[in-house]
């Protein structure tokens, strides 16, 4: 996992909260600039509805009929994952490769 991987799944965490949400306020809450947040915006929209609004009251909002079937990870679980796959990885253990495949596929698809 990467760290537009993790601010990615924060900026997730920020839309499912409901509401709209301005660039800057996301920036701000993420730490990154705006044109990060804009880059990351784009990219999530090729998966997820989210739209974006210019102007004045403009921002950035999760489609209010969206519902997510699985749950959004907290870094902390992320963190757990990297240690897990990272263990697995260094394991000598013939179906470590498989497990580390599988968890992949769960996380990427």
């Amino acid at each position: 996992m990467s760290k537009k991987y993790d601010r990615q799944i924060e900026l997730l965490n920020l839309l499912l909260r409901g509401g709209r949400i301005t660039i800057s306020n996301i920036s701000s809450e993420l730490g990154v600039c705006i044109h990060t947040v804009k880059r990351d915006i784009a990219d999530l929209q090729y998966h997820f509805p989210i739209f974006t609004y210019t102007g004045k009251g403009g921002g950035v909002e999760l489609n209010a009929c969206f519902s997510f079937e699985r749950h959004i990870l907290t870094r902390d679980n992320v963190m757990l994952i990297k240690y897990s796959l990272k263990f697995l990885a260094d394991s000598d253990d013939g179906r470590s490769s498989a497990a580390c495949s599988l968890l992949y596929k769960v996380f990427h698809e």
